[in-house]
């Protein structure tokens, strides 16, 4: 795909999410009562904690929630089959990921 290409995909993605910006939140993105959550620890090198602070910095997240949705996004895989809705989560954190290749290669 050509550089123009991709930069008219993702502004066209940035025009449809304005469209809906100010809409109610679907039902799926609701969280419904309060579940309890788990603290796990895990050893990184400060290396990796440094990357994924990177990562995290540059698609306007906290670290913790990037982490922990690389860890639910493992967790559906090992379900086998993806839902509809898992699939356009994943959808949708491919096309942040592509958002900021593209801003990388830009600032270089």
């Amino acid at each position: 795909m050509k550089k123009k290409d991709l930069q008219d995909l993702l502004d066209e993605e940035t025009a449809a999410s304005e469209v809906s910006r100010d809409d109610a939140l679907s039902e799926r993105a609701v969280r419904k009562g309060r579940t309890r959550s788990v603290v796990y620890s895990v050893r990184l090198t400060p290396e990796q904690t440094d990357e994924i602070q990177r990562i995290a910095d540059e698609a306007g997240v906290p670290a913790s929630a990037l982490v922990r949705d690389w860890v639910v996004e493992g967790l559906a895989a090992e379900h086998g089959p993806a839902t509809l809705d898992s699939l356009l989560d994943t959808l949708s954190r491919d096309v942040d990921k592509l958002r900021r290749s593209v801003a990388r290669r830009e600032a270089s």
